[in-house]
């Protein structure tokens, strides 16, 4: 029997159309991070492609996206702490084609919609309820590359930490759009600026500093990351620095990005032949230089998390299933590979659950 001594809960989002397993949709393990050991504790049943999920910010709720084409939509469920299980309390339409990210707070879900290329905004109630979309972004346009940019594709919504304002990835445009934050307003996102990167470069993901001052964008068709400044709503790229170790006959998609507890460093996921995590040291300056470049045993890596005692790596690994877990040098920032590893049907979203926090 295992024992599971630590208090932390490690919650997957998943797609459930694979042909090759089977998901009922969220995953929640217990984990040991001293002892990598992990349990089962509780699966959702019928919900549909939770590919990205967020949790509010007391914890009683969390939030899925449901990526199915026209039909898509998001979910909240309240969340059952002593059980670590999940009840869902609503569902609601989205008002654009497979969304992929979304952020939440105490008053409003903001959701991006990859295939719509629109955002949308819900109020959210006390009870984890939802409003019908209350507010939509939609954008036009086309890239650079033909055959991923052949429309607006927003990949990704986020607050600064400050909560003034959220921004916007557009991956199909090579954009990131910059709204204020109203959230007591109907008209909740007002935009006041747009930042144009390299053509063809297609922004993902991205993530502040803590001072709100520094944001660290990779671009998924350009395998670079990013280094740029943000004052008082305006963008200027400060770096930019390659993932790709080869170019000839070499696919690549750069996925996911974070920074570790300290700063100290970032790290990047990159899939297809490439199928690696690159490690950067952020220096004092916020610029950024890399020091590693590691496979991740795994096919597709998607999303990853660093986990709360700072020790371990987590990647979702797509297309072989599993969740990986990497160690961590917390001095030096180097990635180890355990070998050990969490199944999981088409895992795409890890994050990490601390209980009684």
């Amino acid at each position: 029997m295992i024992n599971i001594s630590a208090q932390n809960t490690v919650i997957v989002g998943t797609y459930t159309n694979s042909e090759k397993c089977d998901s009922g949709g969220i995953h929640i393990f217990d984990f040991d991070e001293d002892t990598y050991e992990y349990k089962l504790n509780y699966q959702t049943e019928n919900v549909i492609n939770p590919s990205f999920v967020s949790l509010s910010p007391d914890k009683k709720f969390l939030f899925s996206v449901n990526e199915n084409g026209d039909k898509s939509t998001i979910t909240s469920f309240s969340i059952d702490e002593p059980k670590g299980t999940l009840t869902k309390i609503d569902e609601r339409k989205t008002q654009g084609e497979d969304p992929c990210f979304l952020i939440s707070d105490e008053k409003n879900v903001i959701v991006a919609n990859y295939s719509g290329g629109s955002i949308n905004v819900y109020k959210r109630l006390d009870d984890g309820k939802l409003s019908e979309v209350s507010q939509t972004i939609k954008f036009e346009g086309k890239g650079f590359k033909k055959e991923r940019q052949d429309k607006s594709h927003i990949h990704q919504v986020q607050f600064s930490p400050d909560q003034k304002y959220v921004l916007a990835t557009d991956l199909g445009l090579d954009k990131i759009y910059v709204f204020k934050y109203h959230s007591d307003k109907e008209q909740t996102l007002e935009k006041v600026d747009e930042f144009e990167a390299k053509k063809g470069s297609g922004p993902r993901h991205l993530v502040f500093d803590k001072s709100g001052k520094l944001i660290y964008l990779v671009q998924e068709l350009s395998g670079d990351l990013s280094v740029l400044s943000f004052n008082d709503g305006k963008i200027e790229l400060v770096q930019e620095e390659t993932l790709i170790s080869r170019k000839v006959h070499f696919k690549f998609r750069a996925a996911d990005i974070h920074l570790s507890d300290d700063e100290q460093f970032a790290y990047v996921t990159n899939r297809d032949d490439a199928d690696d995590i690159t490690t950067f040291r952020v220096l004092k300056n916020g610029r950024v230089e890399k020091i590693q470049q590691i496979k991740t045993t795994g096919k597709n890596p998607r999303n990853f998390a660093i986990s709360p005692n700072n020790k371990l790596v987590l990647i979702a690994n797509q297309d072989t299933n599993k969740i990986n877990i990497f160690a961590r040098d917390k001095k030096t920032g180097i990635l180890t590979t355990t070998k050990k590893s969490i199944p999981v049907c088409s895992p795409v979203n890890v994050i990490f659950y601390e209980k009684g926090k």
